[in-house]
């Protein structure tokens, strides 16, 4: 079985790494990238223990724009998972045009769904997505740098 392609860019770091900065600052914790067999992007430290994973995001559209945010269920149940084996909260971290949020990873209220993204002509970009209301989200930073 090939391996599918990896399609972050040096942008998608960068952004990952503002995203960090910004949760290291609101939440007094060190986050650490994770390697990616285990699914989400960051572990937050403090005082050198683990205290919770996130997902870190980038969105080019306002937080308002959609009514739902939409996430992979492989990512919700990776999550799950994790949260299961450690005890420990999972959280997805947005950085929208305007503005950041954070919410708890699963989140309350979730549809699910068939969804993903077409723009790379990869079928297995399609698959079965996780919606919920960003209304869950707490805003904890403005507009991106840049």
């Amino acid at each position: 079985m090939a391996m599918r392609p990896l399609y972050e860019t040096q942008q998608d770091r960068d952004n990952e790494q503002s995203m960090a900065r910004i949760i290291e600052g609101q939440f007094d914790c060190s986050l650490t990238k994770m390697p990616i067999k285990l699914s989400l992007d960051y572990m937050a430290t403090r005082n050198g223990s683990a205290v919770a994973f996130i997902e870190a995001r980038q969105r080019k559209t306002p937080m308002q724009q959609y009514p739902t945010y939409m996430i992979s269920l492989y990512k919700v149940m990776m999550a799950s998972t994790l949260t299961q084996a450690t005890g420990l909260s999972c959280f997805l971290a947005v950085q929208w045009s305007d503005m950041a949020g954070i919410c708890k990873l699963p989140s309350d209220g979730i549809s699910i769904r068939t969804g993903g993204t077409t723009r790379r002509g990869d079928a297995q970009d399609i698959e079965p997505m996780a919606y919920f209301d960003v209304a869950n989200f707490k805003v904890i930073g403005g507009a991106a740098n840049g």
